[in-house]
């Protein structure tokens, strides 16, 4: 078996990223396009109305795996208000989505209403994200950010609509295909290596194709040399054109395609993979008490599909497979 293999044994839900009351969404629109891809997640200009009108647009989207029960549905987040003298209009009622526990929202001023990005899974909305928090994390930054080390490792955090893609599969491109897709990648790698920095003991495990990219990229260095450093039981995986140097980490090397076509970023804690228990909202605490994982295969050129996962399952299984296999 292979891990392109392996990673056919998951599946999870489909799901849409939704722009809201955006008076000119166009530019929103194809950047998040650009960033999520357009497999299981796909991205819509959707105004929500009241009533039995319209829904948000899903584009198709329906819900995959376990039913969801009990959750926010479009209807009972959104509001008619007057504008313009004695037209009706919809208006998303943030409020209640800030009471809803179990929907994560990230946005404490009431004027990001107007740039507010949800993340559907049928009709349920499964997390919300102003623009601005989602544009700090991925939207208007390039990878040259975490290549060079200019975002510390501890800034590294993830805005509530990309947490909630947890389990979701996903096909992304490279360039020049896409010239942001790759980022949502980096982004959720750097977020497991903090965890892994935070709790400073456990395992991580983490491919890089080429283990010649851990010296050529000065971030990459930074953060590999801070996270062995602390303790934690480093491995690294990849084709071994050159290998890295002066770090305190286990070294895999091999040409097979699991060491060529893999993006796994997996961090193991001491006692195993379980759901955390101090703050299960938080995702941090999530990765540092119970695991956290990402595994991406490229399938043909530049192009990748995978999952990223809190599921303590699923952790154990890609952890068990990588350590059993390379």
């Amino acid at each position: 078996m292979t891990l392109e293999q392996f990673l056919d044994r998951f599946d999870g839900p489909e799901r849409s990223v939704v722009t809201v009351n955006r008076t000119d969404p166009d530019p929103v629109l194809n950047m998040l396009m650009d960033t999520f891809g357009d497999d299981a997640v796909r991205v819509v200009d959707g105004r929500m109305t009241t009533g039995d009108a319209e829904r948000p647009a899903t584009d198709g989207a329906g819900v995959a795996g376990p039913e969801r029960r009990g959750g926010l549905t479009a209807r009972e987040l959104t509001t008619s208000g007057v504008v313009d003298g004695d037209e009706p209009a919809p208006s998303v009622d943030v409020d209640v989505l800030r009471r809803h526990d179990d929907v994560p929202f990230d946005g404490d001023d009431p004027d990001d209403i107007e740039n507010l990005v949800l993340l559907m899974e049928g009709d349920e909305v499964v997390a919300g994200s102003t623009l601005g928090e989602l544009g700090d994390a991925v939207l208007f930054v390039n990878s040259d950010l975490y290549v060079t080390g200019s975002r510390p490792l501890g800034d590294v955090d993830l805005p509530s609509v990309i947490s909630g893609l947890d389990d979701a599969t996903f096909t992304l491109r490279g360039y020049p295909e896409s010239n942001r897709q790759k980022l949502l990648l980096i982004t959720i790698s750097r977020f497991i290596e903090r965890a892994a920095w935070t709790a400073g003991d456990g395992t991580l495990r983490s491919s890089f194709q080429r283990l010649s990219r851990i010296d050529d990229e000065v971030g990459t260095r930074e953060v590999y040399e801070r996270v062995s450093d602390t303790g934690v039981d480093t491995h690294l995986y990849g084709v071994p054109d050159e290998l890295p140097t002066d770090l305190d980490a286990v070294v895999h090397a091999g040409d097979d395609p699991d060491f060529t076509d893999s993006w796994f970023v997996v961090y193991r804690p001491p006692e195993g993979p379980h759901p955390a228990e101090s703050d299960p909202r938080s995702d941090l605490v999530r990765g540092i008490e119970g695991g956290v994982g990402l595994l991406a295969v490229e399938t043909e050129p530049r192009v990748w599909r995978g999952l990223w996962t809190f599921d303590a399952e699923r952790v154990s299984r890609v952890n068990r497979y990588i350590e059993r296999h390379l």
